[in-house]
């Protein structure tokens, strides 16, 4: 069951006990405890749909956090210009040869499904950016 059935569930055991009321002004021993069963048994009800929901509420969350780290996972790093399918991830990393002292750095990125490798430079503060 999923949540709007739980809250049908709900109204009907409102209903159940406006109906309970009403035999009590009358005093009917017999229909109060017909309709006293009648609402036990749709509170059990309630629990179950409402236990339903919960568990249906779990396995959601639990594929959107699966599908969140897949999707992380395919997205990170930058594709390959060669086979377009594979990621580019640093391989190798070392200071530039002209300005390690500003922490810039020559980085070899590499395919992981075709293999192919590029020289890259990784300038984390701007230094060889013309203005």
């Amino acid at each position: 069951m999923d949540i709007a059935a739980a809250l049908a569930l709900v109204g009907q055991a409102t209903g159940i006990v406006k109906n309970l009321r009403e035999i009590e002004k009358g005093f009917d021993a017999a229909a109060l405890k017909a309709q006293m069963s009648e609402l036990y048994g749709t509170l059990a009800d309630v629990k179950i749909a409402l236990s339903d929901a919960r568990e249906t509420i779990h396995e959601k969350d639990k594929k959107i956090k699966e599908l969140e780290e897949k999707i992380s996972a395919l997205t990170s790093g930058e594709s390959c210009p060669l086979c377009n399918e594979g990621r580019m991830k640093i391989t190798s990393s070392r200071p530039h040869q002209y300005f390690a002292f500003a922490g810039v750095q020559e980085r070899t990125l590499t395919c992981e499904k075709c293999g192919h490798s590029e020289q890259r430079q990784f300038d984390p503060n701007g230094v060889t950016k013309r203005k």
